[in-house]
C-alpha cells in the first residue's frame, strides 16, 4: 500500500503540475503588485481549477489500479519516489516564495493589493439625506457624517472640493479628501466620494494616507459658510443646463483678471470687480457648467474685512499642492499628475485632464505609471498626442521616463541605451539614470539624463539623447 501510495503522489506531485502551479502563483502575486483582474484572474481561475481537477483524476487513479491489484516494480517506486520529494518540495519553496510577495503587496502600499485591502477595512457608507445646496448648503453633508463619525473641529481639503447638482438643487456628485486633527492631536482624514447614479449613500474611506500641511489656504471653513450665503441658485437661474458645478480649492489667486470674478463678503454680498488695482486673492467658489464651456465661470473670491491675504497666507502653487505636476499644453487644455495616495515617500497619481483652463479637472488615467509608486519628476506634452511622464525612485536616486502617443490615455516605459564609464581599471557603471523631460529642437526630440541625488560623476554631468521618430528609440549624443 505504502508503495502505491507513492505512484499516487508522484502522478500528483510532479515537475509538469508544479510548473503549472508556478505559473499559477505568478499570475497571483502580479495580480496583487499590479493589478489587471480583467486580462490576469481568468488565467488563474483557469490553472488553479486544472490543478483541482488533476487532484480528483489522481485519486480516481489511484483506486483504479488499487482494484485492479497492478504489481509495482522497486524501479518504479524509487523513480516515483525521487518525483514526489523533488516536486513537494519545489512546491513548498514556490509557496513561500509567493507568501512573501503577497504580504508585501499587500502591506505598506507597496501594491494594489495594499490598496484593496485599505479599501475594504477603511469604506463604509453614510446616508446623503441632506444633499440639496439650495436648502442644506454643504452643512448638511457636515451633519450627515457626524451623524457617524466625530468629525475634527476644523477640516482641511487636501486636494478641492468638487460637485455637481442639477436645477432643482440636488447633488448628484461630489468628491473631496479631508482632513484634521482630533481631540487626541492626531491626524484623521476623509475620503468621500458620491454618485447619487450608482448610490444614495456617501462612500467614505477613512485615514487614507494624506500629506497633512494644515495650510490656511485650503480650510474648509470658508466653502461652507460661501455656499450657505452666497446667492448660487440666482447664479445658474438662467444657465439652460441641467447639470451645474461648484468647484473649491481653498485660497487661489486670478492675478489682474477680473472676468467672471466677484468679490463676497461675510453676508454674502457679491459685488464685480471693474477694475484690479491689486492682485486678486482669495478663497475661491466657482460656480460652472461641466458640459458647457461656452458659459462662463462665476468665481465668487472672498472679501471679508476678517479676511486678508496676509492672514490667508501664500497662494499654493502647483509644486507644493500635493506634490502636482501640472502642464499646459494650449491656454485651455492641461494635464496633471495628482496625487491620490502615499506612503513612505512613495506617492501614487491619476493623470487629470482640464479643457477649460484649469477651472475643473477630470480623471483621464487612473494608472499612468502602471502601478508603480513614487515621486512624479515631470510631465511634458509635445502635441495632443505625444506626451512624456517621469517617476523618480528610491528617494530620488533614479527616475523612469514613460511615453504616451495617444493622449495619454496608456502610457509605456522609454528605454534609453546604458551609457557605461570606468569606475575602476577593471569595472564599468552606469551614472546617467535620471532622465529629465524631453524637449523639442527642429524635428528631433532630445533628453538630458543626470546622475540622481547619489550620483556624482564627471562633476555631476549628463547624457545627451536623440530620437528622430517622436521618442519610439533614441541614440546617445554624448556627455554635456
Amino acid at each position: 500500500m505504502k508503495n502505491k501510495n507513492y505512484k499516487l503522489k508522484a502522478f500528483i506531485f510532479n515537475p509538469v503540475t508544479v510548473a503549472i502551479y508556478a505559473i499559477g502563483c505568478y499570475y497571483l502575486c502580479s495580480l496583487a503588485q499590479d493589478g489587471g483582474v480583467a486580462q490576469k484572474a481568468p488565467i488563474i481561475l483557469i490553472i488553479f481549477l486544472s490543478l483541482f481537477v488533476w487532484v480528483g483524476w489522481g485519486f480516481y487513479w489511484y483506486i483504479w489500479k488499487t482494484n485492479k491489484k497492478q504489481s509495482t516494480s522497486s524501479r518504479s517506486i524509487k523513480r516515483s519516489k525521487f518525483l514526489f520529494l523533488f516536486s513537494v518540495n519545489s512546491f513548498l519553496l514556490i509557496t513561500v516564495a509567493a507568501g512573501i510577495s503577497l504580504y508585501q503587496s499587500g502591506t505598506n502600499s507597496q501594491g494594489r493589493l495594499a490598496f484593496v485591502i485599505q479599501d475594504y477595512l477603511q469604506s463604509s457608507d453614510v446616508t446623503f439625506a441632506h444633499n440639496n445646496v439650495y436648502e442644506d448648503g454643504l452643512n448638511g453633508l457636515i451633519e450627515d457624517l457626524e451623524t457617524n463619525y466625530d468629525l475634527p473641529g476644523e477640516l482641511y481639503v487636501s486636494n478641492q472640493v468638487e460637485l455637481t447638482f442639477n436645477k432643482q438643487g440636488d447633488i448628484t456628485t461630489l468628491y473631496s479628501f479631508l482632513y484634521g486633527l482630533n481631540e487626541d492631536g492626531e491626524t484623521e482624514s476623509f475620503l468621500i466620494d458620491y454618485d447619487s447614479s450608482k448610490s444614495d449613500d456617501l462612500n467614505l474611506t477613512l485615514n487614507g494616507n494624506v500629506n497633512p500641511t494644515f495650510e490656511k489656504t485650503m480650510r474648509l471653513q470658508p466653502l461652507l459658510d460661501a455656499v450657505k450665503n452666497l446667492p448660487i441658485k440666482d447664479t445658474v437661474k438662467n444657465w439652460d443646463e441641467e447639470t451645474l458645478g461648484i468647484y473649491y480649492a481653498g485660497s487661489r489667486s486670478w492675478g489682474y483678471n477680473t472676468e467672471g470674478v466677484f468679490y463676497f463678503d461675510e453676508k454674502g454680498d457679491t459685488f464685480p470687480i471693474e477694475t484690479a488695482f491689486n492682485e486678486i486673492v482669495g478663497y475661491t467658489i466657482s460656480v460652472y457648467t461641466p458640459n458647457n464651456n461656452m458659459i462662463a465661470p462665476v468665481r465668487f473670491v472672498d472679501y471679508s474685512p476678517t479676511v486678508s491675504p496676509a492672514e490667508i497666507g501664500d497662494v499654493p502653487t502647483d509644486q507644493n499642492m500635493n506634490d502636482s505636476e501640472t502642464y499646459f499644453l494650449t491656454e485651455q487644455l492641461g494635464y496633471q499628475l495628482f496625487v491620490v495616495d502615499a506612503a513612505l515617500g512613495s506617492r501614487f497619481y491619476t493623470l487629470n485632464k482640464t479643457t477649460d483652463g484649469g477651472n475643473t479637472w477630470d480623471v483621464f488615467n487612473a494608472d499612468p505609471f502602471v502601478g508603480q509608486l513614487g515621486v512624479s519628476s515631470g510631465i511634458t506634452f509635445m502635441d495632443k498626442n505625444l506626451g512624456f511622464i517621469g517617476l523618480s525612485r528610491s528617494g530620488g536616486s533614479y527616475a523612469d521616463l514613460y511615453l504616451t502617443t495617444d493622449g495619454g490615455i496608456t502610457f509605456e516605459p522609454v528605454e534609453l541605451p546604458i551609457i557605461e564609464v570606468p569606475l575602476t581599471d577593471s569595472e564599468k557603471y552606469a551614472p546617467f539614470d535620471f532622465p529629465e523631460m524631453p524637449y523639442k529642437e527642429s524635428d528631433s526630440l532630445f533628453i538630458q539624463v543626470g546622475q540622481g541625488q547619489d550620483g556624482d560623476y564627471n562633476g555631476g554631468s549628463k547624457a545627451l539623447y536623440q530620437s528622430k521618430n517622436n521618442g519610439k528609440t533614441w541614440a546617445f549624443v554624448g556627455e554635456v
